[in-house]
């Protein structure tokens, strides 16, 4: 048992009161202000770039990183358990259409649209043999191949099967006890899935890939709500039960080793590496096991930020009444009853070894480390534990360059936190800077007529080494990158279709049923040429700016029936309920490589390289390639109409192309197909630099990249042959001479 009054304390995080979000303009009557959550919050949740709420009137919040909420009626009465999955755009809920005990568990696509709000795919009761009892927990796992429910009469309810639909899954009741469950966590380890229950009394896990479920005991004492998590692989992915004089963790068939972590707990979770606990001082809380959160009063509470493998406490802080703890965006948000949140930010690298002491005692033994050898030091000075290994990556600050726009950081944050979660034991700084693009706010930008407009700057930095990557849209790169860079990854892509945005009076209306000479906004050549086509009624006009200033453009002045902006945009930045219409391919087609994010890095840089490359989206990558290769061999850009749509299927490749002149009199159109067999080969990617219109990706098997650049290559000479160079040559000119 380990004493944690002997550990070390540290202040490894900053804290930062949220405070409302100033406006396009820079004001905004709240503007400076404490940010304030809406009244009446009964349960949290975060993931898929959104801290998510429910409240006593049945509606459902998301607040995603523009700190602009939006929100959906989900219950009549009220929301009492939410559950985000991370990996999947999947909301599972349980609250109440009608008074009584009778709870709904609801699950909810955020992808999917149902009359503006998320679509529900499954309703169900959530009621143990028909015996009505008050939910106490819920979880599922992210396979979505299972739910697991408890109840404050000591079942659980396993779903098994598509979470998602009726027909393809199967409720039964698990577990029966005569304690509350009070926490359930899944654990997956290879093809093994147990399920860890814990209640006021007891722990047990059950094996949930082997026929009849084998339940073990594990411990014959339980926890409070909230008082228990799992951890992530760095620390074995065990279970964590805080009772209120130790800390336990287990495995799935034993118990391992406790810490002496004593007051009452109130809430526990597990972030990055490190244990949160939010709890009370025994002294002057009474003991109530089961009621963990109904224990919370008006008296101080105590956050502390435990690391566990280096026992040492990493951040410990006051606060008055918390709701809960939160984890997104690259940083921790404790909840508190006044409704105010409060950041935590996890301090750099260089500043956490400063505080330890131990800057130069690392510098001096890294000149005698060999990156070839993996080695394991651990400094008993200070009890931090450092790695290196063949990549010699595990000391340096990965510094990561981005535009300063919110939705550019906001993008840069998603790529950042995938790479922190399958290198826990790096560490990454985002660097914002301004790009030409940023600066020209007044011309549109086919009239600018500078390639790299968004990207110029950044790559600078990157070849002065001032960063390590950049994250871009894809979109904005050129498909020519200057010599010495490439694109090192290419993320999974989000929809790439364009979108409707209306003005608040058109709302319910498409672009078909909007009144004759109603004008629409867009910035892009490609959107124009092709709506002027299909929608010869409608005008079309210049748009410029971020996306805030663009939506306040919209909605507080009359010159725009509606704009034309990436969907992909608009769901990062957490706006999806301004998306009044998606276009299909038959109304627009998007620009090369629309929705995904690329990484650009230093080719020659194989350590970042090969640390990068485990983000490649192996679909997104070949679409990608087709269409950057369709565009190039064009000789097409932002001041040409040329549009693309594609798709993986049964490992065929389809890819449509489309020129068009700037009043879309004027086209041309075709689709081509070609077999890749991915992924369904064994063949490993290139061995060397090859590059394929500028992407490196050494994890994708070489045969499918040059079948995908050779169907856009091929795609483009045939447009070619009939007649596109006229096409884009006058829309050069037209466009040049306006």
């Amino acid at each position: 048992m380990a004493a944690y009054l002997q550990w070390r304390r540290f202040v490894f995080f900053d804290r930062e009161l949220v405070k409302e979000p100033p406006g396009p303009d820079g004001g905004g009557a709240g503007a400076g202000k404490p940010f304030a959550l809406p009244p009446g919050i009964t349960v949290c949740d975060s993931g898929r770039g959104s801290l998510v709420f429910g409240d006593m009137e049945g509606q459902i919040w998301f607040l995603p990183r523009s700190l602009q909420f939006s929100s959906f009626q989900a219950y009549k009465l009220r929301v009492t358990h939410l559950y985000q999955l991370k990996q999947h755009s999947i909301l599972a809920s349980v609250g109440e259409d009608e008074e009584g005990i009778n709870p709904l568990v609801k699950v909810w696509n955020l992808e999917k649209r149902d009359g503006g709000n998320p679509l529900c795919t499954r309703i169900f009761p959530a009621i143990p043999g028909n015996k009505p009892t008050v939910v106490s927990c819920l979880t599922v796992h992210e396979n979505l191949n299972f739910m697991a429910i408890g109840f404050a009469d000591g079942s659980v309810v396993l779903t098994k099967g598509d979470i998602t639909r009726d027909r393809h899954s199967k409720t039964q009741i698990l577990h029966e006890g005569n304690y509350p469950v009070t926490g359930l966590a899944f654990r997956q380890s290879g093809k093994i899935t147990h399920l860890f229950v814990v209640t006021t009394e007891n722990i047990q896990s059950y094996m949930l890939s082997v026929k009849d479920y084998p339940r073990l005991e594990l411990d014959t004492h339980g926890c409070g709500l909230r008082c228990s998590t799992l951890s992530d692989p760095s620390q074995d992915l065990q279970f964590i039960v805080a009772g209120n004089e130790c800390v336990y963790l287990y495995q799935p068939d034993e118990r391992g080793p406790c810490f002496a972590f004593e007051g009452q707990k109130l809430i526990v979770h597990w972030y990055r590496g490190y244990l949160i606990i939010v709890s009370k001082d025994r002294k002057s809380s009474p003991k109530s096991e089961f009621a963990g959160s109904d224990a919370q009063n008006s008296d101080k509470q105590i956050l502390n930020v435990y690391d566990l493998c280096n026992k040492f406490i990493a951040y410990s802080s006051v606060f008055d009444d918390v709701v809960d703890v939160l984890a997104e965006w690259g940083s921790l948000y404790v909840l508190t009853r006044d409704g105010k949140i409060h950041a935590l930010q996890e301090k750099d690298t260089q500043t956490k070894l400063e505080a330890l002491g131990l800057e130069k005692s690392i510098a001096m033994e890294n000149k005698t480390l060999k990156n070839t050898q993996v080695k394991e030091r651990t400094l008993h000075s200070s009890g931090l534990r450092l790695f290196m290994d063949e990549n010699g990556l595990k000391n340096r600050v990965i510094r990561v360059g981005t535009r300063k726009s919110q939705l550019a950081r906001i993008q840069t944050d998603s790529v950042v936190e995938m790479l922190r979660k399958r290198y826990l034991n790096l560490h990454f700084e985002i660097v914002a800077m301004s790009t030409t693009g940023d600066k020209i706010l007044d011309t549109a930008l086919s009239k600018i007529g500078e390639k790299s407009l968004f990207t110029k700057e950044l790559e600078n930095a990157l070849e002065r080494n001032e960063v390590d990557l950049v994250v871009h849209s894809l979109k904005d790169l050129p498909t020519s990158l200057p010599p010495g860079f490439t694109i090192g990854a290419i993320c999974k892509r989000e929809n790439p279709h364009d979108a409707v945005v209306f003005h608040p009076k058109n709302y319910g209306k498409t672009l078909n049923s909007l009144p004759e000479k109603s004008v629409i906004g867009t910035s892009s050549l490609r959107r124009a040429a092709q709506l002027k086509r299909r929608f010869p009624q409608l005008e079309f006009k210049d748009i410029r700016g971020n996306l805030n200033t663009r939506l306040k453009k919209l909605d507080e002045k009359e010159d725009f029936s509606a704009i034309i902006l990436a969907a992909a945009g608009l769901r990062r930045m957490g706006w999806e309920n301004r998306i009044g219409q998606i276009l299909n391919p038959e109304d627009c087609l998007y620009a090369v490589g629309q929705g995904a994010l690329a990484v650009e890095v230093r080719a020659r840089d194989e350590e970042i390289l090969d640390m990068v490359s485990a983000l490649h989206d192996g679909e997104t990558v070949l679409c990608c390639i087709a269409e950057r290769a369709f565009m190039r061999h064009l000789e097409g850009g932002c001041s040409v109409p040329v549009a693309v749509s594609s798709m993986l299927k049964d490992s065929q490749l389809y890819l449509t192309g489309a020129v068009y002149s700037l009043d879309g009199s004027d086209s041309l159109k075709d689709t081509m197909q070609t077999g890749v067999n991915y992924p369904q080969q064994n063949e490993e990617g290139p061995n060397d630099d090859t590059q394929y219109v500028g992407i490196t990706a050494k994890n994708i098997p070489r045969h499918a990249q040059e079948a995908a650049e050779n169907l856009g290559l091929e795609l483009a000479s045939l447009l070619l042959s009939k007649g596109a160079k006229r096409i884009l040559s006058v829309a050069r000119q037209l466009n040049d001479a306006r």
